[in-house]
C-alpha cells in the first residue's frame, strides 16, 4: 500500500525543476515531489479553512434574519451559537496560523535551497572552467609527448640501422676469420710437406755421405731430383718459422734424419733447452710420459756402438716432441695482438700502488674468439672476483692455464679440449678497463710468465726440423 501511495504521488507530483535566468547565468531550482505536496497541502487547508469561516458566516447571519428579534432565549441561543461560531473561529484561525507557520518554514527551506543551488552552480561553473584549461594543457603536453615520441622513435630507427651495420661488418669479420683459419691449415699442409722434403734431402746426403766416406760399401741407390716432391708456393716457406707445433704431424723422427749420434745429440739439446726455458722440468715430465725412455745409470762414456746412442737420442726426441704437444706452447688468439701489461711487478691500472700482476693481458678486438693452448680438462667456467668470466684448463703435470675477462664462455665443466679449440669470446668482464684477455699459466699451483711459452712454442718447430 505504501509503494502504491508513493507511484501515485510520483504520477501526481512529478520532479520540476523552475529555471531563473539573470544577465550572466542561468540557474535551475529543483522542486521535489514532497515539496510540492506540502505547497498543495497549505494551499488546500488555507482555502478550507477560508471557506468554512464564510459558509459559517453566512449561516450565522441567516439564522440571525430568520429567528428576528423573536425572544430572548433565541438571541441567547444565537449568543450560544455566536460565541461556538467564534470558538470555531478562533481554533480555525489557529490552525490557520499554524500552516502559515508551515509554509513560511517551507518557504526559509525553499529559499535556502535556492541559494545554495545558487552557491553549487557558480562553483560548478568555476569547477567546469578548471577542468577545460587542464584539458588544454594536457593536450598541449600531449602534442609536446608526440614529437618527443616521434624523436625517439627515429633515434630507435638509426640505432637499429647502425646495429645490423655492425652485424654486417661482424659476419664480414667472421668470414675473413675463417678464411685466414683455412690459409693457416694451407700453411700448416705445405709446412709439413716442406718437412717431408727436408726429410728426404736430409736422407740423400746421409747416403751420400756414407757413399763417399766408404766407396766400396754399397748405400744404395741415390733418387734422383725428379723423384723428390717439390712445393708449388715457395714464398710461404717463411711462415715456417713462427708457425706452433702442428696436433697431427708426426713425432717420430727418421734414424737417418741426421748425420750421426753428435747431430742428434745436438738436436736433442736444442730442443731440450727450448722447452726448458719455459721453466717445466723436462725430464721429470720424460720420466711420467715414458719412463723407460732413459734409465738412471752412469760412468764414464765409451763409444761402443753409434746406433745404440741414436736410438736412445731419438727415443728422447720422440718424447721431447710429445711434451712440445703436451705443453701451452700455442697463442691463445689466433690473430695479431699486443702485449698490453706484462708478467710480474707492475702499477695497478685502478688505484695506481704497486701490485704483481700473475699473468699477461693480450689487447685485441672486443669478441676476439679465444683458443686453448694446449690438450686438456676444463677445470673451472663460470664467474671470479677480480677476474670476471674465466675459463680454466688443466693440461696435467701441474699445468693449468686461466683465460679471464671474457665476454662468452663456449665450454662447459669436465669438458675435454683438444689444442686450439674455440673456448671462448675476449670480454672486458670483471676488474678491467677495456676488452682484452688475460692469460695465466700455472705450474703446480704458481704462476709462472707466459711469455716464455709463447716464444718457446715458435721456435720448437725449428728445433725439430733440424
Amino acid at each position: 500500500m505504501v509503494g502504491g501511495l508513493q507511484d501515485l504521488g510520483g504520477r501526481l507530483f512529478p520532479e520540476r525543476q523552475i529555471l531563473l535566468r539573470s544577465t550572466e547565468h542561468v540557474r535551475s531550482v529543483l522542486l521535489p515531489s514532497w515539496l510540492q505536496a506540502m505547497i498543495i497541502f497549505a494551499c488546500v487547508a488555507t482555502i478550507g479553512g477560508m471557506s468554512y469561516l464564510a459558509v459559517g458566516y453566512f449561516a450565522m447571519h441567516r439564522e440571525l434574519d430568520r429567528a428576528g428579534m423573536s425572544s430572548r432565549a433565541a438571541r441567547i441561543t444565537a449568543r450560544q451559537d455566536a460565541n461556538a461560531e467564534a470558538s470555531a473561529v478562533a481554533t480555525l484561525n489557529q490552525q490557520l496560523a499554524g500552516v502559515n507557520d508551515q509554509y513560511a518554514a517551507l518557504k526559509q527551506r525553499y529559499d535556502a535551497m535556492v541559494a545554495n543551488q545558487s552557491t553549487n552552480t557558480v562553483a560548478t561553473d568555476q569547477a567546469q572552467e578548471d577542468l577545460q584549461q587542464k584539458l588544454k594543457q594536457a593536450e598541449q603536453q600531449l602534442s609536446t609527448n608526440n614529437g618527443d615520441v616521434a624523436q625517439l622513435k627515429k633515434s630507435i630507427d638509426e640505432l637499429r640501422a647502425s646495429l645490423k651495420r655492425s652485424e654486417q661488418a661482424r659476419s664480414a669479420e667472421s668470414a675473413h676469420a675463417h678464411e685466414l683459419e683455412a690459409e693457416m691449415h694451407t700453411l700448416t699442409a705445405r709446412a709439413n710437406l716442406l718437412k717431408a722434403i727436408v726429410n728426404s734431402k736430409d736422407e740423400q746426403l746421409a747416403r751420400l755421405r756414407a757413399l763417399v766416406t766408404n766407396p766400396n760399401e754399397q748405400v744404395g741407390q741415390v733418387p734422383s731430383p725428379a723423384a723428390i716432391p717439390v712445393t708449388t708456393n715457395p714464398q710461404k716457406h717463411s711462415a715456417l718459422k713462427s708457425e706452433p707445433l702442428a696436433d697431427n704431424s708426426d713425432t717420430t723422427v727418421p734414424s737417418t734424419q741426421l748425420g750421426g749420434a753428435n747431430g742428434t745429440h745436438h738436436q736433442t739439446t736444442k730442443l731440450e733447452q727450448i722447452l726448458a726455458s719455459t721453466g717445466v722440468d723436462i725430464t721429470k715430465m720424460i720420466r711420467r710420459i715414458s719412463p723407460q725412455s732413459e734409465p738412471d745409470v752412469g760412468g764414464p762414456f765409451i763409444a761402443l756402438d753409434s746406433m745404440r746412442s741414436n736410438a736412445i737420442e731419438h727415443r728422447r726426441i720422440a718424447a721431447l716432441l710429445k711434451i712440445a704437444k703436451l705443453l701451452p706452447l700455442r697463442s691463445p688468439l689466433a690473430i695479431h695482438y699486443r702485449i698490453d701489461s706484462p708478467f710480474g711487478p707492475r702499477r695497478d691500472p685502478f688505484n695506481h700502488r704497486a701490485a704483481f700482476h700473475p699473468g699477461i693481458d693480450l689487447g685485441a678486438p672486443y669478441r676476439t674468439p679465444v683458443y686453448s693452448t694446449a690438450p686438456g680438462v676444463v677445470i673451472f667456467t663460470g664467474w671470479q672476483e677480480g677476474y670476471g668470466r674465466t675459463v680454466e684448463i688443466d693440461h696435467g703435470h701441474g699445468i693449468v692455464t686461466l683465460y679471464a675477462h671474457l665476454h662468452r664462455i663456449l665450454v662447459a665443466r669436465s669438458q675435454h679440449v683438444a689444442a686450439h679449440v674455440e673456448i671462448a669470446q675476449l670480454g672486458s668482464t670483471g676488474r678491467s678497463t677495456g676488452p682484452h684477455l688475460h692469460y695465466e699459466i700455472r705450474l703446480d699451483g704458481r704462476p709462472v710468465n707466459p711469455e716464455k711459452f709463447l716464444e718457446a712454442g715458435k721456435h720448437v718447430v725449428q728445433a725439430s726440423a733440424h
